[in-house]
């Protein structure tokens, strides 16, 4: 195993304690062999490579700026793995020479088959956004394509890094890698107009980036966009349907054995956004709410203006009486809500001793990885930081503890060996159970024994249905300018 997959399994397990969770979607859609560009978006400096390595399955070589190549040590590292320096005019005079060569390594990359990866925007996107792309991407893969008649077969992934919290330290994370943009179709206007064809590249580039990653153009609808997420429970139907549902004509008709069996597992069973995928669900919603409101804003300001305020007394009324998304999302189905909430409430107290076993011993080390890296100038060097204090917080406690067993405690040195093995996995069981918590903590039922608000309900109830009825209204706008356009 080489040095690039040792680094890779090792950051898989650091990652456990970095993220809450990590997700892919269409991770298909990269080749299983030939050459291929894997251009991200990127929100989160060295992290972003990081985490793309980690979610793919080849081996990617990334273009990384020869600053972080001064030092020998770190130098030294990035060469084993692969990486590719790339040089700035700020950097070194011979910038247009060594960038020649770069070029050239890139090339024979893509005539092995290799995979590169890059981040076209040149620098940190801003939050929120997809930076207009830099060109030299484009102009790369072109010149690859050329310098091989045309039948190489690179390929461009765009990948879409979308973050939970701009604050990366235990946040969720989200790669969606869209379409393959297949770069021999631009040959013919490459022969023609080279300019021209880096230009459409780039540009279809940029849009497929913006798809992939939550790109919003305006911060008021963004933070409108939000809101109704909250408000409508991250839940879209009429935006969003399942792909996975079939025409109800071509169903087979299911006995009334099955039905009632399925009705009752439904009971026990919470939604699937809420277990397989909270996080995806809402990129995926808050994705469609921000091109409705976006395209709408314009056209109907007076409606989205409307939305707004009526999103806002939904949100203070939840606020001032102290009601939780559990409230909002038990108006529907009560019996349903409660036999998820039992379950959850056998979870949170079965599990609590584990969990807190897991955080006694863990919270130092924890802490340590969370607040040290952050006096790192350099958002690179920060992000290093943040592994490499973690190994050495979290091995440095365990052995100190393990001593302190075996010397002053008198614990004999199997029993120590497996005390200290009970460490790592209930320190994930914490985080696990911290995580968890989050998701359901609305639905744990000591919250709500001494809930006995009918009439407060009633009014949420009337005001939900009110934003819903809303941006029904502007939804439908939409989609009649979208006809109109057609």
């Amino acid at each position: 195993m080489n040095l690039y997959r040792i680094t890779i399994w090792l950051l898989r397990i650091f990652s456990r304690l970095y993220f809450i969770e990590m997700r892919s979607q269409h991770p298909e859609r990269i080749p299983e062999s030939g050459p291929v560009i894997l251009a991200a978006n990127h929100p989160a400096s060295t992290l972003d490579a990081i985490l793309l390595a980690m979610q793919t399955r080849l081996q990617i070589h990334f273009l990384a700026q020869s600053r972080l190549f001064k030092n020998r040590i770190v130098g030294g590292f990035l060469r084993r793995v692969g990486a590719i320096p790339v040089y700035r005019a700020q950097e070194t005079e011979e910038h247009g020479r060594r960038n020649i060569a770069v070029f050239d390594k890139v090339y024979e990359l893509f005539e092995k088959g290799g995979c590169l990866g890059l981040f076209p925007e040149g620098r940190n996107s801003p939050p929120g956004q997809v930076a207009q792309l830099r060109t030299g991407g484009a102009r790369m893969a072109l010149s690859a394509e050329q310098r091989n008649n045309y039948s190489l077969g690179l390929k461009i992934i765009p990948v879409g890094l979308n973050y939970e919290h701009r604050e990366l330290f235990m946040s969720s994370a989200l790669l969606r890698f869209g379409p393959p943009i297949q770069v021999s179709e631009y040959a013919e206007l490459y022969r023609n107009d080279p300019a021209e064809a880096v230009r459409r590249l780039t540009a279809d580039l940029q849009e497929s980036l913006r798809e992939q990653a939550m790109h919003v153009e305006d911060k008021q609808i963004d933070e409108l966009a939000e809101d109704l997420s909250e408000v409508l429970g991250h839940s879209l139907e009429p935006l969003a349907p399942d792909e996975a549902k079939t025409d109800a004509k071509d169903a087979k008709p299911q006995s009334r054995i099955k039905k009632w069996i399925w009705k009752l597992l439904e009971w026990y069973r919470p939604d699937p956004g809420e277990v397989s995928d909270p996080f995806e669900t809402r990129v995926k919603n808050r994705k469609q709410l921000t091109d409705i409101l976006s395209k709408t804003a314009s056209t109907h300001p007076s409606r989205v203006a409307a939305l707004r305020r009526q999103a806002d007394r939904y949100k203070d009324h939840l606020h001032q009486t102290e009601l939780s998304r559990a409230v909002k999302r038990s108006l529907e189905n009560p019996v349903r809500e409660k036999l998820i909430r039992l379950r959850m409430t056998l979870y949170a107290l079965l599990m609590a001793p584990v969990a807190l076993f897991g955080f006694v011993h863990n919270i130092v080390p924890y802490l340590l990885t969370k607040y040290l890296p952050r006096l790192a100038g350099q958002e690179p060097i920060r992000v290093f930081a943040y592994f490499g204090v973690g190994f050495l917080a979290f091995t440095a406690t365990y052995l100190f503890l393990g001593f302190w067993l075996w010397y002053f405690a008198g614990m004999g040195w199997k029993w120590v060996l497996f005390y200290l093995a009970l460490l790592p996995p209930t320190g994930f069981a914490a985080l696990h159970y911290r995580r968890d918590i989050l998701i359901y903590r609305d639905k744990i039922l000591v919250r709500t024994f001494f809930w006995n608000q009918n009439e407060l309900v009633r009014l949420l109830r009337r005001e939900k249905q009110e934003v819903i009825r809303r941006f029904k209204e502007l939804e439908e706008a939409f989609q009649s300018d979208q006809a109109e356009n057609r």
